[in-house]
């Protein structure tokens, strides 16, 4: 063996890798190059320490970000921060209990299925797929042989693999500067779909497609597109390409809903058209939570649409024990004095908080008065958080003060955007979409006060809108009626106004105010 080169092995539960590399090597990059597929929350950047693997052997001297985000104890133990690790030594590497290596069983959003009807009694048969920036969900759409019916036969959903880039879109325009990571990042949100197609079709013998819809944020289909992302991601986010769109996908006429600008996308279009929005004189506020709050408002006239930046925090990231949405995940929490109880996504023995969770913990601690109105968490646990629960590792899992602050920051965010784009009108409904939407508990978002209490009253829980539409959609271009739905969808995009909240008068007031709790 040449004096550089050394042994790596990878452990990834039941499976082993054997490599070898040269000394001085990053293991992102070795991992990567193998086809090991890990998610990196921050890019890989070394901001979040949340790509924590373990070293059986071998483990390199700790670096910055190892010190900054590990203790002694689990540096002992073997613990470091993949994305920065610099491989120096022959060693053994344990990805299988890492934060994020069971992201491939990710909770979705997907829509209802007819499972009274099978493909055998459909004769046209289409896909609808919602990109999201954690997942990508499908529904197939069937047109019932001889009816003007159609039904939805089957949905499956995947991990959009953009992740080992970045869990947020800004993350993911910033890697897509260099243009083989561009190129790399097309290729991998195609697979994802072209695995879903394939899936959908052979578990349900459909042998040909007649029509693919597409609805995602602007990145994602720019990403998808092989556009120039840069431009979304910085002043003034500058976008051309937010029309209705077209393309092949497995053989098959896709086409590409429209968006509005770099922040409000055309899964918000496809939302509101599903919602049936403008709908009469109803007034109505419909917004989605993720990593960039985007919303829309219609006041019995007209539709106006912004987003606010709320962080990661409605998909557990920036968080201490923040997780996806993955099996063992906490998504319910209710603390009554002493006892807390926790329930995990599919039962499973808890790992870590994912957004119902951290948001359901911060309003119950609240409520329990362990949190004041200001967000300091009881002096009791500001120093090393509070502890919902023990992992099988031994570990804890615990809401800690900065976690807290986040949550503050993320709320803010949200409940100003709303005060500004409804300018001082009351909503008669309030439309929540999103994944994070489906799964949280409508009565104890109160307890943080996400919304004015005035709205509370009114919220109804969509569900993936994105989806939802993008099916609305392919159900009318198989039964015909494409063109009267394409003046419909353009005629929402062609009639909202933006609101810039960086813009708006009192829009910092605003913010600060609704930072208490």
């Amino acid at each position: 063996m040449n004096s550089k080169e050394i042994s790596v092995i990878i452990n990834m539960g039941e499976k082993q890798k054997a490599l070898k590399t040269v000394k001085g090597r990053r293991l992102k990059e070795l991992i990567s190059d193998a086809g090991i597929d890990f998610a990196f929350p921050c890019g890989g950047n070394g901001r979040c320490g949340k790509c924590i693997v373990t070293f059986v052997s071998g483990a390199p001297e700790p670096g910055t970000a190892d010190k900054n985000f590990l203790g002694e104890q689990l540096l002992s133990e073997g613990k470091r921060v993949l994305c920065r690790c610099v491989l120096d030594r022959d060693c053994v590497v344990d990805l299988s209990g890492a934060s994020f290596s069971n992201e491939e069983k990710m909770a979705a959003e997907t829509v209802l299925v007819n499972e009274t009807e099978s493909s055998d009694e459909c004769e046209n048969f289409g896909i609808a797929v919602d990109i999201g920036t954690t997942t990508v969900a499908a529904a197939l759409v069937g047109l019932k042989k001889g009816k003007e019916e159609t039904v939805v036969l089957d949905t499956k959903a995947v991990v959009n693999h953009q992740r080992r880039y970045g869990a947020d879109v800004i993350s993911r325009i910033e890697a897509s500067a260099d243009k083989d990571t561009g190129r790399e990042m097309k290729e991998l949100i195609r697979g994802d779909i072209k695995s879903l197609i394939e899936k959908l079709c052979e578990d349900n013998r459909v042998k040909e497609l007649s029509r693919i819809v597409l609805s995602g944020n602007t990145t994602m289909l720019y990403l998808l597109q092989g556009y120039d992302a840069t431009p979304l991601g910085v002043y003034p986010y500058t976008t051309d390409k937010t029309g209705f769109g077209e393309m092949m996908l497995s053989g098959t006429r896709s086409i590409i809903l429209p968006g509005i600008s770099a922040f409000v996308g055309a899964d918000i279009v496809s939302g509101l058209y599903f919602l049936g929005i403008p709908k009469g004189q109803q007034k109505a506020l419909f917004v989605d939570l993720g990593t960039n709050g985007e919303m829309a408002s219609y006041d019995g006239t007209d539709i106006f649409v912004t987003s606010t930046a709320a962080g990661p925090v409605f998909e557990g990231g920036g968080i201490s024990c923040g997780m996806a949405s993955v099996p063992g995940a906490i998504c319910h929490v209710t603390i009554e004095g002493e006892n807390v109880s926790c329930e995990t996504i599919e039962g499973a023995e808890a790992i870590g908080l994912c957004g119902t969770g951290v948001i359901e913990a911060v309003a119950e601690l609240r409520r329990n008065g362990l949190i004041d109105s200001d967000g300091l968490l009881a002096e009791k646990y500001f120093e090393d958080g509070y502890k919902l629960c023990s992992k099988a590792d031994g570990g804890s899992i615990v809401v800690t003060q900065k976690d807290v602050r986040n949550v503050q920051l993320a709320k803010a965010a949200i409940n100003a955007g709303m005060e500004t784009i409804l300018a001082g009108k009351t909503p008669d409904i309030i439309y929540i979409g999103g994944g994070f939407g489906t799964g949280i508990n409508e009565r104890k978002i109160r307890g943080i006060k996400l919304f004015s209490q005035n709205y509370c009253d009114n919220i109804n829980v969509v569900g993936n809108s994105s989806l939802k539409g993008a099916v609305k959609y392919l159900e009318n271009a198989l039964l015909g009626k494409e063109d009267g739905e394409r003046q419909k969808i353009q005629r929402i995009v062609q009639s909202a106004k933006e609101v810039v909240l960086a813009g708006e008068d009192g829009f910092d007031e605003k913010y600060i105010d609704a930072l208490s709790f």
